[in-house]
């Protein structure tokens, strides 16, 4: 039984005895304050009763979707057949349209449900730097989301712009954990907890902002931001008083600061998270990297389950969690998963065999009449008409993916919802707008090579964002030079399309000549007919790199710059705080050192490199950096 059950019980008892005194001390009760004081017990008992009351309960949640409001190709690996093993295979996955789709079929389905957000609407794409959240709040709106968790990215440009996105909203934003008084723009719109009605039972949801934001955004000095822990004690204790037995946490402080909420805090039943970007279930044969089990199960100080869920990001997933409660607030039974919200009008498989046994890039795009079309990959478009037969090798390898996706249970296949659709063409005009705009220009022509080219442009601007000492940059993601002259806000995100975010992490010295040693490996080995195309993009650091000798023997000379702006030589057992993409940062390149690196030591910013590099160059004139970074010696 939970702690605040019995509090409960003693609370009911002490009311029977009030009452029964009172109908016991002879003679008729004078009007006033004994008389308010019994009609507030009998009231406190019939609500105590009210809340007594079994419940089964089902929770639709995203996090972190950094205004990602299309969709987009996103990779899986997949064995499609016996001889067709780990091929990447990219799905559409994730849009505000088709999410909006996926929580209407999911409420028919699940009548007893809330749809809850943990956070990070903001910063991620073009929709935030035109609107402002406003279009992520619009759509949102119109979903019926039943609450949000405030997360850091919801500081990044201060309280004011914040505060403008609430007026506009239709569901209560949410911190328990928050010091508002000095803030007039957010005290009376950030609340601690909701109490919603469901079948007649009443579950509390409780909002938690990460404490590390004052570190990593901006919500100046008017917002203080306090204990999560000591915070929802008092928020649950002040719950359990008013007789609330079912408590949910909607976090975004994070995937580690909520196993320590879940393990210290009485009376929570379900945390649902965001911040960290994980992946709960079984997603490994798919190529994903999960974190554990969904629902992940912690125990309580009493002994007691409390469900950890999170969702990874951008409504890539949806996770879809069903609790069951006996009266007294006791979780009996729970299910679930999080699945990846697809779509079925454009897949794309690497490396399928042609007519002549030939490895292409194929793209299959479905029709008005539902049918399927494939084209080759020509080096920069998919425009190649295959010929029959090879169109029936693709065909039987695509037919075979998805049949295998279909009896897949980890996907939620949708189409966008039509008025979704028309809601998002209503934002383009401003955002082809945007596009055009002229961003910064360049003196001469920047072209890609070795510490040439936007390359260490990126790598500089990743520092700027982050505040981290060191930058390494795969030149594998700079997709193209720029011009000399003006440069379009377009031709900068065209620089990064993978729509990859920064993460930073704290390393050791040794560490970072290994990651040097991998990225420099991969770009030889990669480009063995040019070896002088050998390049690896840096900030913050100076090195040789010997590109003939073995892996392990090539990087040497590594200078660190220090925030003096002299060069000193890179400490082994010193600590120094990197930033890459989050595609390195997953061992992407073959960087195997970053790989085997815990993901509790990695921290997504939520930063998105375009992003990142757009507010960077803006208004700058560019040019060579004219530094010798990385020395390339034969």
């Amino acid at each position: 039984m939970k702690k605040r059950v019995m509090m409960r019980v003693l609370t009911g008892a002490m009311l029977a005895l009030t009452v029964l005194f009172a109908s016991c001390a002879g003679g008729p009760q004078p009007a006033g304050k004994s008389a308010e004081t019994q009609a507030k017990a009998v009231q406190a008992s019939a609500a105590q009763k009210a809340e007594e009351k079994p419940l089964s309960l089902s929770l639709f949640h995203v996090n972190d979707t950094h205004a990602k409001l299309e969709s987009a190709l996103t990779e899986l690996k997949v064995d499609i057949t016996p001889e067709l093993k780990a091929k990447r295979t990219f799905v559409e996955v994730g849009g505000f349209a088709r999410l909006w789709a996926a929580v209407e079929a999911l409420r028919d389905e699940k009548p007893n449900s809330f749809f809850l957000h943990a956070g990070d609407v903001f910063q991620g794409t073009l929709y935030f730097t035109e609107f402002k959240g406003k279009a992520d709040g619009d759509f949102l709106n119109a979903m019926g989301l039943d609450a949000m968790a405030v997360g850091n990215h919801e500081f990044d440009k201060g309280p004011s712009v914040l505060a403008d996105f609430i007026k506009d909203i239709k569901f209560p934003v949410l911190a328990c954990n928050l010091d508002l008084s000095a803030e007039p723009s957010l005290k009376d719109n950030i609340k601690p907890y909701i109490i919603k009605d469901v079948a007649g039972a009443k579950v509390a949801i409780v909002g938690v902002a990460n404490p590390e934001t004052p570190d990593i955004s901006s919500p100046g000095p008017t917002v203080k931001f306090l204990d999560p822990v000591s915070s929802l004690e008092k928020v649950v204790k002040e719950l359990e008083e008013k007789g609330i037995n079912k408590i949910i946490v909607l976090s975004h402080a994070g995937y580690e600061l909520d196993k320590t909420i879940g393990a210290k805090v009485s009376g929570i039943d379900v945390v649902v998270g965001g911040h960290s970007h994980f992946i709960q279930g079984p997603f490994a044969d798919l190529g994903l990297k999960s974190q554990g089990d969904y629902p992940t199960v912690i125990k309580s100080p009493a002994g007691d389950p409390v469900l950890m869920v999170t969702s990874w990001y951008w409504a890539n997933m949806i996770g879809v969690l069903d609790v069951d409660f006996d009266k007294d607030g006791k979780i009996t039974a729970f299910k679930g998963s999080s699945k990846l919200l697809a779509g079925l009008d454009k897949f794309r498989i690497y490396d399928l065999p042609d007519a002549d046994g030939k490895l292409k890039r194929v793209e299959f795009v479905r029709g008005a009449d539902g049918t399927y079309t494939a084209k080759e990959y020509d080096g920069k478009v998919y425009a190649v008409a295959p010929t029959e037969k090879a169109m029936q090798n693709y065909m039987v390898a695509f037919s075979a993916i998805t049949a295998k996706f279909k009896d897949d249970s980890r996907f939620l296949f949708m189409d966008p919802k039509k008025e979704g659709l028309e809601k998002l063409a209503k934002y383009s005009p401003a955002l082809k707008a945007l596009q055009a705009k002229i961003a910064t220009k360049a003196t001469d022509a920047l072209k890609r090579g070795n510490n040439t080219g936007p390359g260490p442009i990126i790598a500089d601007s990743m520092i700027w964002k982050t505040g981290a000492d060191i930058a390494i940059m795969n030149p594998g993601g700079v997709r193209v030079d720029l011009e000399g002259g003006d440069i379009s806000v377009a031709k900068v995100y065209e620089l990064q399309p993978f729509a990859n975010t920064l993460v930073t992490l704290d390393v050791s010295g040794e560490e970072v000549k290994n990651i040097l040693e991998d990225m420099a490996d991969f770009c030889i080995t990669s480009y063995a007919k040019a070896p002088e195309t050998a390049y690896v993009y840096v900030s913050g650091l100076r090195l040789n790199l010997i590109v003939n000798n073995a892996k392990g023997s090539r990087v040497t000379d590594v200078m660190v710059k220090a925030k003096d702006g002299s060069w000193k030589a890179l400490d082994p057992k010193g600590t120094y705080k990197l930033v890459v993409n989050n595609f390195m940062a997953d061992g992407g390149d073959k960087n195997t050192t970053l790989a085997a690196i815990p993901k509790g030591r990695k921290y997504d910013t939520g930063f998105v490199d375009s992003e990142a590099m757009l507010d960077y160059v803006l208004g700058k004139t560019l040019s060579e950096t004219k530094e010798e970074r990385v020395k390339n010696v034969f």
